[in-house]
């Protein structure tokens, strides 16, 4: 079930409004404690003098949510990568992260790059694109069925290229900041197993060797940043995590945690799909991206990453 826009600001601005890190790097680690969150030393501490049990330590909860991928992973033969954190812990656990096909999951990065030219002023959130005959593609997306000619701003075709997964929204971007320059923002920010090869539904590209990657720890270091709002700036990481919140393919993620507010991002291609953003569980927000290859059937890769999404949740 789609959410308003206006529900969507409304719990959006609520999530933003928990405790965040300060920006140490453009990939820092979660951070140590948060207002009314203390390290696991105190809490042991705490504990041992209140006569209470002592709370497991970071390495023991990891253990338990790896046994529990572990086996969930096993439960078929689909090939699953899992990246979770936890900013107001300080922890995160990695399951089987390499590089894989992106599918739409590479428009986070493409969206950031652009965001930086609006940092610096080159590109304007309320600058016209125009609509080409040559622009549109198949696949997701609502803008190929617009006239040609049709003047868009840029904030609505980027708004489009992740709230729809939009193709042709895609490769309007693309060929706006060019190839070269994505791969350089990917690069620099040390996303090191992505690469951008070619525009979405370019069959012929695929044919001939050259396809889009990334991997679950990338993506997971993405949203951690953009969590923290340190990803491109405060103001410019709110519009992004807007749109994020905004996501209109809600079988995933959202289906396995109804009423809880997710900005996010969702990837399929045949034999594979991914889910992967910001779950702004009460008291206890986390970063979760599942990423499948060769999955054994599209319902069973679906109703795995909830198991493992939930399991997240709770470990």
């Amino acid at each position: 079930m789609k959410k308003s826009k206006g529900i969507c600001a409304a719990l959006l601005l609520t999530a933003l409004s928990l405790p965040l890190a300060a920006c140490a790097a453009d990939v820092p680690a979660a951070p140590a404690s948060s207002a009314g969150v203390t390290d696991t030393a105190a809490q042991t501490a705490a504990a041992g003098q209140q006569g209470a049990a002592v709370q497991p330590t970071k390495e023991d909860r990891n253990a338990a949510l790896a046994a529990h991928i572990e086996a969930l992973s096993n439960g078929d033969s689909t090939h699953y990568e899992v990246f979770v954190a936890y900013p107001l812990e300080n922890r995160e656990y990695v399951y089987q992260s390499a590089p894989m096909r992106s599918a739409s999951m590479i428009k986070v990065f493409i969206l950031a790059t652009a965001m930086e030219r609006v940092k610096a002023g080159t590109l304007a959130l309320d600058q016209t694109l125009t609509l080409h005959s040559s622009d549109k593609v198949g696949g997701a997306g609502v803008i190929a069925g617009y006239a040609s000619g049709t003047e868009l701003s840029l904030d609505t075709v980027m708004r489009f290229m992740i709230t729809e997964s939009d193709n042709t929204a895609t490769n309007m971007m693309i060929d706006l900041l060019g190839m070269d320059a994505i791969n350089a923002y990917i690069q620099q920010h040390g996303y090191h197993d992505t690469s951008l090869q070619r525009k979405m539904m370019d069959s012929a590209a695929v044919a001939a060797g050259r396809d889009n990657y990334t991997s679950a720890a990338d993506l997971g270091h993405f949203f951690v940043t953009l969590y923290n709002r340190c990803c491109v700036s405060p103001e410019l990481d709110d519009v992004m995590l807007g749109y994020l919140a905004g996501q209109t393919d809600t079988e995933c993620f959202p289906a396995a945690m109804p009423g809880v507010m997710i900005a996010h991002k969702t990837g399929e291609l045949g034999g594979l799909y991914d889910d992967g953003g910001i779950i702004y569980q009460e008291g206890r927000p986390f970063i979760m991206v599942g990423m499948t290859e060769h999955y054994s059937g599209r319902g069973t890769a679906i109703r795995t990453l909830q198991a493992m999404l939930r399991a997240a949740a709770e470990e």
